[in-house]
C-alpha cells in the first residue's frame, strides 16, 4: 500500500510539473524586434501594446499578435515568384492606343507604431490591409491612368515622362486612402513595364537602325576629319616649298652652293631656255672629263 501511495504521488508530481511547463510555454510571449505586440483578451482588442522583448499573459483567455511596424514593400511583379503571389502578379492596363501593358510595381509603406493596436482592430494584419486597401487601389489608378497614355512615340508609357505620370497617380491616391489610418506611405516605384512581343520588337530595330546612323555620323565626321588634316598638311608643305624658293631666289648664293653640292653628290636637274629638263650626272661628267683629259696627252704626245 504504501509503495502505491508513493508511486501515485510521483506520478501526481510529474503532471503538476508537465501542466506547469505547458502553463509556463503558454504564458510566455516573445514580441520580435521591429514589431509592436498587440494584446487581446478573447480575441478583442484591449487598446495596450507591448515593446519588443518578453511578456507574460494569461493563457486562453490573454493574446498578443505581433504587428510589423518597421518599412515593408508590397511588389506586384510580372516575374513569378518575385512579387507577394506566387504566379505573374503585375498590372495589366490599356493604353490609349488599345495595347495590352503590364506594369511592374512596388509599394514601400510602414504601420505607425503607437497605433498598430487601432490597425489591428481595422485590418486584422499586414496581408489582409495589402490585398484589401493597396492591391485594388493600385490597380484602379494605374489603369485610368494608363488610358490616357500612348503606347510609343513621346511621352509614352515606357518613357520616363510615362513612368512618372504613373508613380504621382499611384502615390496622390495611396495618400488619399492611407488618410486617416494608421499607415504611412514612404514610396512608390514603377520598376518595369512590359511592353507587347511585337512592340518591343519594333522598339529594338528601331534603337538599332538610330544606334547605326549614330556610327555611320561618326564615321562621316572622322573621315572629314583626316581630310583636314591632308588639306592641311599638303598646305603645310606647299608652304614650306614657295618659302624655300622665295628664300632661294633672294640668296643667289645659297643656289649656287646647293648646285655645287648637287654636282658633287651626284645627279642634277637643270632646266634650259625652252623649258626642257636636263639631267647631268656628275659622275658621269667627271668620267667624261678624265677620257677627253687622257685622248689630249696621248695626242700630244711624240
Amino acid at each position: 500500500m504504501a509503495e502505491a501511495r508513493y508511486k501515485a504521488a510521483a506520478v501526481s508530481i510529474v503532471l503538476v510539473l508537465l501542466v506547469s511547463l505547458v502553463g509556463a510555454g503558454l504564458a510566455y510571449k516573445q514580441v520580435p524586434e521591429g514589431h509592436e505586440g498587440v494584446t487581446t483578451e478573447w480575441g478583442a482588442v484591449t487598446g495596450e501594446t507591448l515593446s519588443p522583448g518578453a511578456h507574460w499573459k494569461i493563457p486562453v483567455m490573454q493574446g498578443v499578435q505581433d504587428v510589423e511596424v518597421r518599412p515593408r514593400t508590397y511588389t506586384m511583379s510580372q516575374t513569378r515568384g518575385e512579387g507577394d503571389q506566387a504566379s505573374a502578379d503585375a498590372v495589366e492596363v490599356k493604353t490609349v492606343n488599345g495595347s495590352t501593358v503590364a506594369v511592374d510595381i512596388t509599394v514601400r509603406y510602414h504601420i505607425v507604431p503607437d497605433e498598430s493596436d487601432v490597425f489591428v482592430a481595422e485590418w486584422n494584419n499586414e496581408q489582409q490591409m495589402e490585398e484589401r486597401l493597396i492591391r485594388p487601389t493600385i490597380r484602379s489608378v494605374l489603369r485610368d491612368e494608363a488610358s490616357s497614355l500612348q503606347t510609343t512615340g513621346e511621352g509614352s508609357i515606357y518613357t520616363q515622362g510615362g513612368r512618372q505620370a504613373l508613380e504621382q497617380t499611384a502615390i496622390k491616391a495611396l495618400r488619399a486612402e492611407f488618410d486617416g489610418q494608421p499607415i504611412e506611405l514612404e514610396a512608390v516605384q514603377i520598376r518595369n513595364i512590359d511592353l507587347p512581343e511585337e512592340i518591343d520588337r519594333t522598339l529594338d530595330q528601331k534603337e538599332q537602325a538610330k544606334q547605326q546612323v549614330e556610327v555611320e555620323r561618326e564615321q562621316v565626321k572622322q573621315e572629314r576629319q583626316r581630310a583636314e588634316q591632308r588639306r592641311v598638311q599638303a598646305q603645310a608643305e606647299a608652304d614650306v616649298i614657295e618659302t624655300r624658293g622665295e628664300a632661294l631666289r633672294e640668296n643667289p648664293v645659297v643656289l649656287d652652293a646647293r648646285l655645287i653640292e648637287a654636282y658633287d653628290n651626284g645627279t642634277v636637274f637643270v632646266t634650259g631656255q625652252s623649258g626642257q629638263q636636263v639631267i647631268l650626272d656628275a659622275s658621269d661628267a667627271a668620267q667624261n672629263g678624265n677620257q677627253s683629259t687622257s685622248e689630249s696627252g696621248s695626242l700630244s704626245g711624240p
